[in-house]
């Protein structure tokens, strides 16, 4: 799944209190950031479907949608605490 990730991705939410607006999502090969604006703020490891944040009890399931948008939803300890859509960067 990383490959299909790989690039700039905007943070749209769609339900619950967050993802603040200006959030963006860095894929790698293995991983990536999250940042706000310019400013990285957590780092992640995907597994399959899911992104795991190393310094955060957070993780994002991501399920692919019908062209290049993949929708999202937040999880922290295991409880939902946002939605999301994210829309490629170019």
């Amino acid at each position: 799944m990383t490959s299909e990730l790989t690039g700039r991705w905007r943070v749209e939410r769609t339900g619950g209190l967050l993802p603040p607006f200006g959030l963006r999502k860095s894929f790698g090969r293995d991983g990536g950031w999250t940042a706000l604006g310019p400013i990285p703020l957590a780092p992640f490891r995907v597994h399959g479907r899911t992104l795991d944040y190393a310094v955060w009890p957070v993780q994002d399931e991501l399920v692919a949608r019908e062209g290049e948008d993949w929708i999202g939803r937040g999880l922290i300890f295991g409880r939902e605490f946002c939605r999301f859509r994210l829309v490629r960067d170019r």
